[in-house]
């Protein structure tokens, strides 16, 4: 699971580095980037986190998978202690003793395994738990991210946009005055 945050800060890192070699139109304002590049950075950060849970998963599995072994285990004990138990008393003459201290001996095992069994439930609840978080935070922190980005980007393109905007006003304004300038000409001309 570290090796996935990893995965996530060297995308960070690309997107700096991508953004430190941006070419600047308006400064603090407008920059141009590499569009494949950054479509490459974001479109990678899905499968970062996706490794995230997949990893929990299959940490989720192997929990099961104790879990199978310590039952098969505890099963291959009782039917040892089982095998032993008809073993003794076909030999001896203690029968109801060894019934007792196989009993006793049946209900440790089952009684050590149901420990071993919600120690695993325990454990495999707390690393799904923590990986469902961490992956979570993650996908919150790249959201986040892309949601500065996408402002950002929408106050560079207002920027942009007024610049057009105030270009479009000046142009008109120069017509305007171009336009009673020959107007005035116009007229002198025809006074005299």
């Amino acid at each position: 699971m570290v090796q996935e945050g990893l995965k996530l800060f060297a995308l960070y890192d690309k997107l700096q580095e991508l953004f430190d070699e941006g070419f600047h139109i308006i400064p603090s304002h407008l920059m141009v980037v590499k569009s494949k590049e950054l479509s490459r950075v974001i479109d990678s950060f899905p499968d970062a986190i996706d490794e995230g849970i997949k990893m929990a998963k299959l940490i989720l599995r192997n929990k099961e998978e104790m879990i199978q072994d310590a039952k098969n285990k505890a099963e291959r004990i009782i039917q040892d202690a089982q095998d032993e138990k008809r073993r003794i008393l076909d030999e001896s003459a203690l029968r109801h003793e060894m019934e007792e201290q196989a009993k006793a001996f049946r209900e440790k095992v089952l009684q050590e395994c149901e420990n071993i069994k919600m120690k695993a439930f325990g454990e495999a609840e707390g690393i799904r738990i923590a990986s469902n978080e961490e992956a979570l935070k993650m996908k919150d922190g790249a959201q986040a991210y892309a949601q500065q980005i996408l402002g950002k980007l929408e106050q560079d393109l207002n920027s942009l946009f007024q610049v057009v905007k105030n270009g479009q006003q000046y142009i008109s304004e120069l017509r305007n005055v171009n336009d009673e300038t020959e107007m005035y000409q116009r007229n002198e001309q025809q006074r005299r």
